[in-house]
């Protein structure tokens, strides 16, 4: 079937009728050419017509044009043909013409449906198009609507497509991501190894890391997507989305320091905190608190489940308590717990505990899922032991109610005092007789207002009041005091008879909760600049590895290890005069006294403080005595305390001063004045400057403020070596003057210093196998000790380490304490029992670096023990050794 071209859209009668008068204007042409000669062929005008119907019309009108032509020519141009039909080369003219014009107008109308069809198509292809950009632009608005980036890698042409929330999430356009930026780039140098590891070949694509925002930020986005692997085993195309989750991980930071806050202020009241998670699949995970297991009688190494803590329970109480854990399981209640039960110590004693909870819900699911419940358990069977002698012994208490430190009333519905004890009298002025009988509103007129409704509530409402705060005066007393009241109700037989009435005067608490945040403010200020403190070599630190990626061997990647070395030995000194600080207090820290100079002391103490002293261009003398002044001390802790004069004194001088330390020897005993010419000390602080925390004067507001221990840790560290610690100073602006007070050694304690250990050379040949779960730590000491030369295998869990050190056969081992699976006290121990397990040098390396900790370390075979961060200098030297001790134990 023909296809419509142009023409269709006339009328068929009007596409005739131009045939027709297209022929008659050829036919009346012809006929004004009869007087030519010779007379033009039929070709010329006939065929022409033809083609002009075939375009105008299409092919009928066109087959009409031929026939009529036909039939003109024929009939009427040449009547000498109507009757010499024999000249047969005249028909042969006829034919051919209308060949040809039947060619002509099929030839038109073919051109016709070809540019119809292209136009079809076109218009087609256009409306594809545009399909598709409606499409795009669709997804693309989604994509950046949902807050993520979409992303689209191309292996073989190493470029990458981005689109949706680009320019929100990163500060760039889609076409700056794809065209300009080099994704690489801005990923953080720590995360670039872990970005890496996500495009290997692989399961998934579900990685977190963080990239330089166009701004300078650092934010952390959450990168899911999906590899796409080629015939070759190899990733080809990498297409995920990005999203945005830096807020989310700062609040979980928050919450987890809010937590871990939490967890602190509960520990100090005695309460036990439990956390009981249920996970889907109907297992329970307890996380309790040690308070909380020692409640129950279970110690800290027994791990916890159902059946444990239902074998504790007394069994006269094992169904009341099923059925309290049962109701605050039930989803149709508030999923709370409140209840008192006994317990079975191994030991055998009974104890009375109470809990309280509450049970959180998943309403995401039907019906709602238990997730986790929240208590405190509290040991009550004091409470419980008291309650029974009460109820024993009502006489007696009643009779020592009497006496009782606190104010104690019955009071009947018509608000008169029934039965007053002493305290209560003494508190307000009147003797106890002549209470009995008059109201309320009659003893203590002034606290009327205040008593009036809450005596109301207990009185007519039977409510309880407990621990309200009561403020005002007394005939005893007429300044203003302070009262914790309690009233209760009291009934017998249903029958409300009045309520009964303690009060404990709380004046003098009230003062000390007011010393207390003022303490609370320091310590809030200890935090703070602790937290400045900690930051500030992150800085440096984090400065100086930016620079290490972009240059090699220079003058600026020495100079950068060399500020890493210098922040992180910073921080590890803040770290030990912290766990200094907490051994002095708890009587714990040991001195390792030895025979020496007053002057090898004060040289490491200079060396120490030398970074602030050079730092602040300061003239820093120190003039001691010719003689040699000998002591008997921790040559270590006796320097710690000059170097913290030192800095001190360095850090509160303005640049430029003067710091001079002088010695005399007085009466068997040395004095040391450490002097600066800096801000001074106001008199009203010189009384605290050695106590924890203190921040006095303008020191509080300078960016070089420490944390306020480095004093009070001079102070116990001088007075365990038996001396004194002075501060002077003539006020703000003039300088301070730190005199410590020492003990010289006696005449026949001086002892021959030990000689200096022999430099080992760099410890080389060795196997060697590192476990640590921290996979930066591990895999940095690796790197570090194959430099050396030595053949290294490193793992990240306890397992791991023992299938490592069995097949690998170490010289040394380095083992995390606090590893998953199995910790590093089992995995040296494992070592041990083994028939080779004596020749290897175990190392301990971990943050736990209490004595007890090191105790624990030796108990279980390790032979070193090092605290994170680790001196790399200490750690070749124990290597080194590692030689000779493998050789002796061979």
């Amino acid at each position: 079937m023909a296809r419509l071209i142009d023409h269709a859209r006339y009328s068929k009668a009007r596409r005739y009728l131009v045939a027709v008068g297209v022929t008659a204007l050829a036919a009346g042409v012809r006929l004004v050419a009869v007087i030519l000669e010779p007379q033009p062929p039929i070709l010329v005008l006939f065929t022409g017509a033809a083609g002009v119907s075939a375009w105008f019309g299409g092919l009928g009108p066109a087959l009409l044009t031929i026939a009529l032509s036909v039939f003109l020519d024929f009939w009427f141009f040449d009547p000498h043909l109507a009757f010499a039909l024999d000249r047969w080369t005249d028909l042969l003219d006829l034919g051919i013409f209308a060949l040809v014009a039947f060619a002509v107008a099929w030839l038109c109308e073919s051109l016709h449906a070809a540019r119809r069809l292209v136009e079809d198509r076109a218009h087609e292809l256009t409306l594809v198009s545009a399909n598709e950009r409606a499409w795009k632009d669709r997804y693309e608005a989604a994509v950046r609507a949902s807050g993520h980036i979409l992303y689209d890698f191309d292996r073989a042409s190493g470029r990458t497509m981005f689109s949706g929330a680009c320019q929100a999430i990163l500060g760039y356009s889609a076409e700056d991501m794809g065209s300009s930026v080099d994704w690489s780039v801005l990923v953080h140098p720590e995360d670039l190894a872990r970005y890496r590891l996500s495009r290997r070949p692989g399961d998934g694509l579900e990685v977190e890391y963080r990239v330089r925002h166009r701004g300078g930020r650092w934010i952390t986005l959450h990168d899911v997507g999906q590899k796409i692997v080629g015939l070759d085993g190899r990733v080809v195309r990498v297409v995920g989305f990005l999203k945005d989750v830096t807020a989310q991980r700062q609040a979980e930071a928050l919450v987890r320091a809010s937590e871990e806050r939490l967890r602190l202020a509960v520990e100090a009241t005695g309460l036990g905190v439990t956390a009981t998670v249920f996970g889907p699949d109907r297992d329970v995970r307890f996380e309790w608190t040690r308070e909380a297991r020692r409640a129950f009688g279970v110690p800290d190494d027994v791990e916890l489940t159902v059946a444990e803590l239902l074998a504790r329970i007394h069994p006269a109480d094992v169904a009341a308590v099923r059925a309290a854990v049962h109701a605050s399981l039930d989803p149709a209640g508030d999923g709370s717990d409140n209840l008192e039960f006994r317990v079975v110590r191994p030991e055998g004693a009974v104890h009375w505990l109470c809990c309280q909870g509450r049970t959180v819900f998943d309403m995401n699911v039907d019906p709602p899922r238990p997730l986790r419940n929240i208590g405190i358990v509290l040991d009550v069977t004091e409470r419980k032991v008291i309650a029974e002698q009460l109820a024993e012994s009502f006489a007696l208490i009643d009779a020592l109610v009497v006496k009782a430190p606190i104010g104690m009333a019955f009071i009947d519905h018509g608000f008169r005092y029934v039965r007053v004890n002493e305290k209560l009298a003494e508190f307000n002025g009147i003797p106890a007789a002549d209470h009995i009988g008059r109201t309320v509103a009659q003893i203590v007129p002034d606290l009327w207002p205040t008593l009036e409704p809450i005596l109301r509530e207990g009185l007519y409402e039977g409510r309880d009041g407990v621990n309200l705060e009561v403020e005002g005066r007394t005939a005893a007393q007429p300044e203003r005091r302070h009262w914790n009241l309690s009233q209760y109700p009291i009934r017998a037989g249903g029958k409300l008879l009045g309520v009964g009435v303690t009060v404990i005067e709380t004046t003098a608490q009230k003062r000390i909760e007011a010393s207390l945040r003022d303490a609370d403010q320091r310590k809030d200020t200890f935090i703070a600049m602790l937290a400045h403190e900690l930051r500030n070599p992150l800085a440096p630190i984090r400065n100086a590895l930016a620079l290490l990626g972009v240059v090699r061997d220079t003058p600026e990647r020495a100079a950068s290890l060399a500020v890493i070395g210098r922040q992180i030995e910073q921080m590890a000194h803040l770290l030990d005069d912290l766990l200094d600080v907490s051994r002095i207090t708890r009587g714990r820290l040991t001195l390792r006294r030895e025979s020496i100079t007053l002057d090898s002391v004060m040289t490491r103490a200079a060396e120490t403080a030398n970074p602030w002293i050079v730092g602040r261009r300061h003239d820093f003398v120190v003039d001691l005595p010719s003689a040699p002044v000998v002591l008997d001390a921790d040559p270590i802790r006796l320097a710690q305390v000059f170097s913290n004069l030192f800095t001190n004194a360095a850090k509160y001088t303005e640049p430029g001063g003067a710091i001079r330390v002088t010695a005399a020897v007085i009466d068997g005993r040395v004095q040391i004045r450490v002097t600066d010419n800096g801000v001074g000390l106001a008199a009203e602080h010189l009384p605290r400057v050695f106590e924890m925390f203190s921040q006095v004067g303008p020191t509080e507001n300078r960016s070089e403020g420490g944390l306020g221990i480095g004093l009070a840790l001079a102070r116990g560290l001088v007075e365990m070596h038996g001396g004194e610690i002075t501060a002077h100073s003539a006020g703000l602006g003039r300088g301070s003057e730190f005199v410590v007070d020492l003990p010289l050694a006696a005449a026949d304690a001086a002892r021959e210093a030990p000689a200096s250990a022999a430099v080992a050379p760099p410890p080389s040949g060795r196997r060697i196998v590192v476990a640590d779960d921290n996979v930066d730590n591990a895999d940095t000491l690796a790197m570090l000790l194959e430099a050396l030369g030595n053949d290294v295998h490193v793992v990240y869990d306890g397992d791991a380490a023992v299938r490592a050190c069995a097949e690998f056969r170490p010289d040394v081992v380095f083992l995390d304490i606090g590893m998953p699976r199995r910790d590093g006290y089992e995995v040296c121990r494992w070592i041990r029992r083994q028939a080779w397990g004596a020749a290897p040098v175990i190392i301990a390396q971990t943050g736990w670096g209490q004595d007890e900790d090191r105790r624990r370390a030796e108990a279980a075979g390790f032979d070193h023990h090092l605290t994170k961060p680790a001196d790399p200098d200490r750690l070749l030297a124990l290597l080194a050794r590692a030689g000779s001790v493998r050789t002796s134990a061979a």
